[in-house]
This record gives C-alpha cells, structure tokens and sequence, in this order.
C-alpha cells in the first residue's frame, strides 16, 4: 500500500478513536463497514500490534467503503476529513527549487567564457568534488538509524501549508479531538517521509544544476563558435596532460568519446597568446560526458534510493502504529452472536452511566452482539450470594469500583468464591474482573489512578482470567 492509503485508513482510524461519542460517525455505520469488509476475519486472528497483509488488506477494504459510502452524506463528516491532513511539502516550491538549480547550472558554465572556451575555467572539478562529499555523507545518513532531523523538521514545519481554519461549527469541540488523534498517529511517520523525500528532491536538483550546466555550453555553442584552450599559473603542460586525462578518462571510456591530449600543448595560453586554439566540441562532449556520469545518473540513483527508503521506513512505521485493540474493537463490534454474559455488580450503584460503560466494556471483549446480564450483589452479601448462585453462562464479569480500595478477604475472596463455583458447573469458564472508574476518572490524577490500579491487579493476581479497566469515554 501506498502513502494515500495509508493515510485514508488513519483518517477514519482517527475518527473513530477520537469520535468517542459516535457523533461523527455511529456505532451501526462502523460496524456496517467492517461486517461487509472483513471477508472472514475474526479477533481471534489479530495477535500482534503489527499488523501483516491480511489485516493491513482489511483496513483498507474497510476504509474505503466508508469513504465510498459515507463521504458527501455528512457535512460533519466532510469538513473534518478536509482537515485532517499531515506533514507535506508545496509542490510549487519544489518546481521553483528544481528550475532555480537548472537556471544557476546554465550560468555557471558560461562564467570565464567568452571566445575562447577555457577549460581550467570551468567549475567542473569544484562540482565534482562537492558532489563526490555530498553523496558520500548521504550514503551514511540514509543507512543510518532511523529518525528525524531536527533541523529538517524545522523547515518542514515553514514548509507545510497552513492547516484549514476551523470555525465555530457544532462538531469543534469533538473534532480536535480527532485532529489531535490524527496527528499523534500521522506526525512522526509523516515527518520522517518528508525528510527522507526532501533529499531525494535536492539530489535532483544537484542533478537538474549539473544538466543545466551541460545544456548551457551547448547553446552558447550554437549560436557561437567557440576555440578550446587552457592557461594556469600552477599547472605545467605535463601536468596539464596528466590532470585532463584523469578527469576526462570515465567519459571518454564509457561514452567511447575521443580525448585529444595530444592538443593541450598547443591549446596552451601563455602571456595572453595561443599556438593554435583547438575545437571545442570534443570537450564539451567530455564535460557534459563526465557531469552525466559522475553526477546526473548518481544523484538520481541517490533520488530513487532515498525514495525507496521513505516508502520502506513508512510501511514499517505505519504497520507498528499499535493496531491490535483497534482491530479487535473493530472485529469484535460484530461478532459474538446473542451470548449471554452475566455481570456481578460487587457494592456499586448500578446508575444508567454506569450500565453503559459496563456493557460498552463486556461487548468491547466479547463482541458487539452478545447480551450482558446484570446481577447486583451487596456488600456483605457476598456468601449468600455464591452459595445459592447457579450459573447458567460460561462467561462471568464482576465489576468493581476502581475508588475502593481492596481487601483479601473481601473482594479477593469473593473473586475465587465465585471462579471455583463457575468452573464447577460450566466446562468452558471464563472470569474477569472489570475495574469501573467512571467516578474517579476526571477527578483523580493519572498517577494516583494508576497506582490504584495496580494495587487492585496485584490483590487479584492469579484469580481472574483478566482485568480490564473501564470509564466512561467523554473527554477522553
């Protein structure tokens, strides 16, 4: 998958995930798309945060049909797919910087010359030496560790079009949330494959500088006739011999483009006079011969190569966005069929807030579709209860309120009191504690909330299949 793929699930990926109150898009449209997109695909096959083909394939599948379906019938849904759009470059700026590089490689090759066509007097040991440095050092940061360059960052920052105005419709306030789901999700691949296209966009351009110094001796040659010669304060005729052959012989073996060294001593230009200036095409030839070699074909290769790279370092980053509880939520909103799934209410008032969490919790687990069962059961009544309990489900949930602090004999007791009667009368058990914090949850810190939590897994350690923490999603 490409980019724009990518990004098309993401976008849907975020309004989901910051839609907590299914404003934007409802719970019956969502599971419409993944019942007709899934193609067999069950929670029990996603095992891992990474997702592999199948599942990359679904995303897609489903992603697109909701696009295909759903986009133009919502104004809602509308403005806020038209904002969400990550890190990129202006294309007008990248044109503008590919036919600047063009334009100062064409007038480069006409500095020094006039009639006579000076060979020492053009820049092409200074661009081959700068391209030989460049591309060394880009071969070491494009296999380098992956990452970001801050400076780079910097610049795609005044590089990025400014994001679209937002006004004071209704859907604002759930909005920014999505927005800002969208860019934790996008920023940093995004960011990353800027950068990585970025170079690719100045190896072309050293490349365009290079064929526009080429492209600019050949039209100055049209339309005059220009006499080779050569004249340095350093280099002796010998030397010269020795230094041209060098610096002309790739092209001339490649290219199959005759060197003439044999005229450089006549081509010599001493106290302003010239045995016999020699023809300048044949050098010309060499010059452009040697820039196509030694700088157009590897700058572009380099292009490719940081290209395959962005799209390379992309597919793993966007494949490792953690999809694991998405894809499960996803699945499992239409899964499970009319199962029964009984839940014990331990000592907490069981207020319609509450019962919503609790149900979006037991069918977040077990699928959209299954029917949850609830039983309150007193503080202080729990052996009674489990004394005259009869379980008529394999599946139990026993919630508990995540403000309590737990006590061994009290609800670790009850916990094993009622997994040992469970598994006594029904073959297939299952029992898991859900931890409420619908009371606490905007009024607690995150720290204070997580040591409560884990302070809770650690009494129940062992005697439940699984702990699962719920609130209630609003300003989340």
């Amino acid at each position: 998958m490409d980019w724009n793929d990518w990004l098309t699930i993401l976008r849907w990926r975020a309004i989901e995930e910051g839609d907590t109150d299914a404003v934007i898009l409802s719970e019956g449209q969502r599971r419409e798309a993944t019942g007709r997109t899934r193609a067999g695909m069950t929670s029990e096959m996603v095992t891992t945060d990474r997702v592999g083909d199948r599942e990359s394939a679904f995303l897609l599948r489903r992603a697109l049909w909701l696009e295909h379906e759903l986009i133009g019938w919502s104004g809602i849904l509308v403005r806020v797919m038209e904002r969400l759009n990550p890190v990129k470059g202006r294309r007008l700026w990248i044109i503008a910087g590919w036919l600047a590089a063009f334009i100062i490689g064409y007038t480069l090759a006409g500095l020094g010359q006039e009639a006579e066509f000076n060979l020492l007097a053009l820049p092409l040991v200074g661009v081959l030496v700068w391209n030989g440095v460049i591309m060394t050092a880009a071969l070491l940061i494009e296999f380098k560790q992956e990452g970001r360059s801050r400076s780079l960052e910097w610049l795609a920052n005044r590089l990025t079009p400014a994001a679209n105005d937002r006004n004071g419709d209704a859907e604002a306030s759930t909005g920014m949330t999505v927005d800002q789901r969208f860019e934790q999700l996008t920023h940093a691949p995004a960011l990353e494959r800027w950068q990585r296209r970025f170079r690719a966009w100045l190896h072309i351009a050293a490349a365009l500088l290079a064929l526009g110094s080429a492209i600019g001796l050949y039209a100055r040659g049209w339309s005059k006739e220009y006499r080779a010669v050569w004249e340095s304060t350093l280099l002796s005729k010998a030397n010269a011999q020795t230094f041209f052959g060098s610096l002309f012989k790739p092209a001339s073996s490649v290219l199959k483009l005759p060197l003439p060294l044999t005229e450089l001593a006549i081509m010599h230009r001493t106290q302003g006079q010239t045995v016999s200036p020699a023809p300048a095409l044949p050098w010309i030839h060499l010059y452009a011969g040697t820039l196509l070699l030694l700088v157009i074909i590897p700058r572009l290769s380099l292009a490719l190569l940081s290209v395959w790279r962005a799209h390379a370092v992309m597919q793993k980053r966007m494949r490792s966005l953690g999809w694991q509880n998405f894809l499960i939520r996803t699945l499992r909103a239409v899964e499970g069929g009319q199962e029964i799934i009984t839940v014990l209410i331990h000592a907490t008032d069981a207020a319609p807030t509450h019962r919503e969490v609790w149900s979006r919790g037991v069918r977040e687990r077990f699928g959209r579709m299954t029917e949850p069962e609830m039983i309150h059961v007193p503080l202080g009544d729990e052996d009674d209860f489990v004394s005259a309990w009869k379980p008529a489900h394999p599946r139990v949930v026993i919630v508990f309120n995540l403000a309590t602090t737990p006590e061994a004999e009290v609800q670790r007791r009850f916990v094993l009191d009622v997994k040992q009667t469970l598994a006594s009368r029904q073959r297939d058990a299952e029992l898991l504690v859900l931890l409420d914090a619908t009371s606490i949850s905007n009024r607690w810190s995150p720290e204070k909330l997580a040591g409560r939590e884990k302070l809770w897994t650690e009494m129940l350690q062992g005697a439940a299949n699984e702990i699962i923490v719920a609130a209630r999603r609003s300003g989340v």
